[in-house]
């Protein structure tokens, strides 16, 4: 007997007929995803644990190629061959001129004249030798490096692997890269046969996400500004309860109408607090910006959802940790990297110039990528670069 069917039975002896039907819908529910809360076992996920596990890689990609290996001394190499046999050693001796190299050529590696290299290849005469040191090198490099960034962990340069008009992913295509060897270490037998026929499915390479955010798009959330407060045509007392009932109490525009009407005898239609609402939203985020006071070095970052007119938009806000004072708020309607760094940024503004901030979120991978975009926008971001998680 399979094991689903000893559970039907075990719920039969236990439950009632009526509490059958509401296990069965509560069932539906957790099925069609009524039930955030509850979530059915993923049995993919716990064979391949691995499988589509985004995150963004927390070291920055170099700007410049990484410096070269230590170059020698042909002339101290010389001095230990002495040591080590007795004698010199002795110069390439070339028996045609055709296979002579030019007087201008030196070893890349050790600096060794002319006299002791020679050609590696035959004919084709395209690599040289050196008999000091044994370095191989072209005589005309046409590996020039054009890319902007290079890998972290092992320097080799990142190729453009996708483009977009808001973002352009660069990818590191070094197999024997460590960060690559170590996420590749990591998987499971079963991952690695799926990594096999689906290796986009794994996130294994170093990848590097360049955003070309304007300065448009960079702009705070900010309420429409409709009319200006003085030219309402009631007292700032009546608008001071139309906002008190309906903002910091939280009724609606209809009932904020009808205890206006009825307790103070102040004649206002809905449709007046809402306008008196939009009036006092343009300025009252004005107000918000300019006088957020002194906020703490670290602050922490999260989202959360609201519906405005039906439809979902999110609310990205950076809170103090000692002093609980919101040093930034914007409304988007995405969990993309744009409006976290929207966030972060006036999370920064609002810090003093001397203060090094440290901001805390959640395993968002918006936050970690906006942080390599605000590191590179501006000069000053740079000093908290390594404050910053």
């Amino acid at each position: 007997m399979k094991k689903s069917q000893r559970f039907v039975i075990w719920i039969c002896s236990k439950f009632t007929r009526k509490e059958i039907e509401q296990i069965i819908q509560g069932l539906l529910d957790v099925l069609k995803n009524r039930n955030p809360d509850i979530k059915p076992k993923d049995d993919f996920k716990e064979k391949h644990p691995n499988y589509r596990n985004f995150f963004v890689d927390p070291k920055a990609p170099l700007t410049s190629p990484p410096e070269l290996q230590q170059t020698l001394n042909y002339k101290e190499l010389l001095k230990n061959y002495i040591h080590l046999h007795g004698k010199p050693l002795s110069p390439v001796k070339s028996r045609s001129s055709k296979t002579r190299v030019s007087k201008k050529s030196t070893c890349t590696r050790c600096g060794a004249p002319a006299k002791y290299l020679y050609f590696n290849d035959g004919k084709k005469r395209s690599q040289l030798m050196c008999k000091i040191c044994s370095n191989l090198f072209s005589v005309h490099p046409r590996n020039k490096i054009d890319t902007k960034y290079f890998c972290p962990h092992c320097g080799y340069s990142l190729y453009l692997w996708k483009h977009r008009q808001e973002v352009s992913i660069y990818k590191c295509g070094n197999d024997n890269c460590p960060a690559y060897l170590s996420s590749k270490s990591t998987l499971n037998a079963k991952e690695k046969l799926l990594a096999k026929f689906k290796s986009s499915q794994f996130k294994l390479r170093y990848h590097f996400r360049e955003y070309h955010f304007t300065n448009e798009q960079l702009s705070l959330s900010a309420p429409q500004k409709v009319s200006t407060i003085l030219n309402i045509r009631k007292s700032l007392n009546t608008l001071c309860l139309a906002l008190t009932f309906h903002v910091s109490l939280g009724l609606s525009a209809r009932k904020t109408a009808f205890v206006l009407k009825n307790v103070f005898s102040i004649p206002a239609s809905y449709q007046t607090v809402l306008n008196y609402t939009k009036m006092a939203a343009s300025h009252a985020h004005k107000f918000n910006l300019h006088y957020k006071g002194d906020v703490d070095d670290t602050q922490a970052g999260d989202e959360t959802y609201i519906k405005i007119k039906g439809k979902r938009f999110y609310v990205f806000f950076f809170i103090s940790s000692v002093l609980k004072k919101i040093a930034s708020y914007h409304i988007a309607s995405s969990r993309e990297t744009l409006p976290a760094v929207i966030a972060m940024q006036e999370a920064i503004r609002t810090a003093k110039p001397y203060q090094k901030v440290k901001l805390i979120s959640d395993g968002n991978p918006s936050y970690p990528a906006g942080i390599h975009f605000i590191n590179q926008l501006r000069i000053k971001f740079k000093e908290l670069k390594k404050t910053l998680t």
